[in-house]
């Protein structure tokens, strides 16, 4: 039998699986969360934990075809106890896929990063490997962080992978040898914004309804493209509206928010700074639903975006230095907001925008530097 070594952090460790291990990998494998996001049987029983513990890992590592590992952490009490497993399952010369799960106690803790750097490190420096692959279902937020510190690229491309018999969208990463483990980009978290009677937040699943109505406006379409492009604007069509401004988010590019109506949470607007270069500057959008213009409320909103676009990057803020922002000419509400909101009219592009009736606006641009932010 193959000998199992040992890795630890001083923290984490990685170990060969036990017969003891049996109990701990059911509870892990028959986890809602588990089986939602991994390949793992369903229904899973005793029986395939134990197979999984006597014979798939070391038939993996006598094969050297796969090297798996069971995780131990303390808990709480300071107990070590089963964390998950990791593993490299080889994919030819110099390259391996990375795996891992969390068992539900370990989760949050930041085992798994710990677990994967010390597996990732060993596998380049002991197993001659060249590039590791990371493959995931795509929105498993979680995975996807781990292999953000973990410095693995993730490619934008469309990827896929087999669920129990199903292909399902997945996101792909890689990392190769010589290579920071460390996050290539931000990841922009999106705080709640609380001032001027507005609430900015996260974007929320059940706003898709409120969104979808606010791209298919007729008013909202007359003056943007974009809108009238995507049409259709159905569940059915764009179920990934609200997962696509996460995403933006998790690649650095892109903070939006909600404007949530302070009593009711509905969705009112949306909020967002794109084409963001870090610590530099961003790109201002914004749209209002047809029930909340008229109000000032986008105005309000869009002054509250921009404090935060402006407060240090150390004090919590993205710490930009200038925010630039465009609209049809003839969108004349648009332009009253900008200005409102304190942006200063930098020029005009002309017939730049093509209106749904078929004829040509101009486009009006807006700035403002931090040290005009007022």
């Amino acid at each position: 039998m193959t000998r199992v070594p040992t890795l630890t952090d001083g923290v984490v460790t990685l170990r060969g699986h036990t017969e003891d291990d049996v109990p701990a990998v059911l509870e892990q494998c028959t986890d809602a969360g588990t089986q939602a996001w991994t390949t793992v049987p369903v229904p899973y029983t005793l029986d395939d934990a134990k197979t999984f513990v006597r014979h798939l890992v070391p038939g993996g590592w006598e094969a050297d075809a796969e090297w798996g590992f069971a995780v131990t952490a303390p808990d709480d009490d300071g107990t070590e106890r089963f964390a998950g497993g990791v593993a490299l399952n080889r994919r030819g010369a110099g390259l391996a896929e990375l795996g891992y799960a969390t068992s539900p106690w370990a989760r949050g803790r930041g085992v798994t990063e710990r677990a994967c750097r010390l597996l990732v490190r060993w596998g380049f420096e002991e197993r001659g490997l060249e590039v590791v692959d990371w493959t995931a279902k795509k929105w498993n937020w979680p995975s996807r962080r781990v292999a953000w510190r973990l410095g693995f690229a993730v490619g934008q491309e469309r990827h896929w992978m087999q669920q129990r018999g199903a292909l399902v969208p997945a996101w792909h990463g890689t990392l190769a040898r010589g290579e920071e483990l460390a996050p290539r980009h931000p990841w922009y978290d999106v705080p709640v914004l609380r001032d001027q009677g507005v609430v900015l937040r996260p974007p929320a699943d059940a706003d898709l309804p409120r969104m979808l109505e606010c791209l298919a406006d007729p008013v909202m379409q007359h003056f943007s493209e974009g809108p009238r492009e995507r049409a259709p604007h159905t569940a059915e069509r764009w179920p990934d509206l609200v997962e696509e401004r996460r995403e933006w988010a998790a690649r650095g590019e892109a903070v939006a928010w909600t404007v949530a109506d302070p009593g009711t949470d509905a969705h009112l607007g949306l909020v967002q700074l794109y084409h963001l270069h870090h610590r530099r500057q961003a790109e201002l959008g914004f749209w209002a639903h047809p029930d909340a213009r008229g109000r000032g409320l986008t105005t309000r909103a869009v002054r509250v975006a921009l404090r935060h676009a402006f407060v240090p990057w150390d004090d919590g803020g993205l710490g930009l230095r200038r925010v630039h922002a465009h609209a049809a000419s003839a969108n004349a509400a648009s332009c009253r907001v900008l200005a409102a909101a304190g942006l200063r009219e930098t020029g005009t592009t002309r017939s730049d925008a093509l209106l749904a009736d078929g004829t040509w606006s101009d486009t009006t641009r807006f700035d403002v530097l931090v040290e005009e932010w007022r």
